[in-house]
């Protein structure tokens, strides 16, 4: 039996846009990373599909775990708030 864990995930800026909510909760594995709960949110919104949601340097995406900066290994566990919003531009 597979063992899962809920996180809140929240949308800033033009994702809020994309995910027509600001705040939503996911059941997911208790082993999965960010990696894997970016893939779910793709599957509920596909618009997100035309992110760059690809840990690299061209990644069109930040995330926060519980207010500070993570990578897509990052583990999650139950209750964590995950923050998704793009980089910051301008000049």
């Amino acid at each position: 039996m597979v063992m899962c864990v809920r996180v809140k995930v929240r949308y800033f800026a033009r994702f809020r846009d994309i995910a027509g909510v600001s705040e939503e909760e996911f059941d997911i594995p208790d082993d999965a990373k960010v990696k894997d709960l970016i893939e779910l949110i793709k599957k509920k919104h596909p618009k997100f599909n035309d992110e760059i949601f690809e840990q690299n340097e061209e990644a069109d995406v930040n995330v926060s775990k519980n207010g500070r900066y993570v990578d897509f290994d990052e583990e999650l566990r139950e209750g964590d708030i995950i923050a998704l919003f793009p980089p910051v531009s301008g000049g």
